[in-house]
């Protein structure tokens, strides 16, 4: 899309305002924040940044920046494809039809497997997320393929620099838990979502999983008294070694509806999210046994699916 077509979806962050192409950079009509113009396709509207969002941003740039330079993504869309995308698409569709006038937005969207898959059934793919380097590969994939009905953002979820009652579609494939205000971050979310319009987001569930095996990556779970201490010992006496994706709630099920009634939202469902498990961090012999278990109990469900309509 060109940046005359892309401003008609985008605005600015801190204000809702509308943003102005000026040479290299797109300046707001109403209290002139600047934002840069990486290229044609991909924009950084990004506003201040705290200190657990700079944690995931750094954790996550490290990632795709590797990616980029060892242009493995290639190899890892065929993972994705193998592994993931029929069972992903097909809860998707559940939730919300996919047509042609349909304006999908991916938060947290990384390399953009899913989205770069879906262009063809929609009217426009959106994806932002904090990664230059992602959005980078993101670019690199959607051009080789010749798609051109798609938008890139550096941006923050907490300020979604995306104009109201815009978007039919929203999926989030564990984003919402790297934010400590999950409440903002859905708040945005029911904004930028047109009446009738669908949010679709994965976080990790609190049970026993959350509380043994995910402590490997720094998991905090989102319940008083654990928090607080989860917290101190991951980021005050590890320093974040263990987070290797950056802060990262888990949720009860009465939590996670909770915050979306207080966005706004009125039908919430939550349910297992259903895809194939991959344990490549324990011994291979326990591997199927482990599966099952969290396919088959909540206590060791790995992620549950919260559907929300605006």
């Amino acid at each position: 899309m060109t940046i005359n077509e892309t401003l008609a979806y985008i605005c600015c962050p801190l204000c809702k305002a509308d943003l102005l192409p000026t040479d290299a950079n797109l300046r707001c009509v109403s209290c002139n924040a600047k934002y840069k113009i990486i290229n044609e396709n991909i924009l950084s509207i990004v506003p201040n940044i705290t200190e657990d969002i700079k944690l995931s941003i750094d954790k996550w740039d490290q990632l795709y920046k590797s990616q980029l330079e060892n242009t493995t993504y290639d190899r890892d869309l065929v993972t994705y494809e193998q592994l993931y995308f029929a069972d992903v698409k097909s809860q998707l569709v559940e939730a919300k039809v996919l047509t042609r006038d349909v304006i999908y937005l991916e938060i947290g969207c990384g390399p953009f497997f899913l989205g770069q898959k879906l262009a063809k059934d929609v009217k426009l793919i959106i994806g932002i997320d904090f990664s230059p380097a992602a959005l980078q590969i993101a670019k690199t994939m959607l051009d080789a393929k010749g798609i051109t009905n798609y938008i890139l953002i550096q941006g923050d979820i907490l300020s979604l620099p995306l104009k109201d009652n815009t978007v039919d579609l929203i999926y989030g494939g564990g984003v919402l838990e790297h934010f400590k205000d999950t409440v903002t971050a859905v708040k945005q979310l029911y904004c930028v979502l047109r009446s009738g319009g669908v949010s679709f987001n994965t976080v990790p569930y609190l049970n026993i999983g959350t509380l043994t095996y995910r402590q490997l990556w720094g998991n905090i779970p989102n319940f008083f008294g654990l928090k607080q201490l989860a917290e101190f010992i991951h980021i005050k006496l590890l320093k974040g070694r263990h987070m290797i994706f950056g802060y990262e709630f888990s949720f009860l099920e009465s939590t996670i509806k909770r915050i979306h009634k207080q966005a706004g939202f009125k039908q919430i469902t939550v349910a297992r999210f259903k895809v194939q498990t991959v344990f490549d961090f324990i011994p291979k012999i326990f591997r199927k046994f482990a599966a099952y278990l969290c396919n088959s109990s909540r206590l060791f469900w790995p992620m549950i699916k919260v559907i929300a309509q605006k």
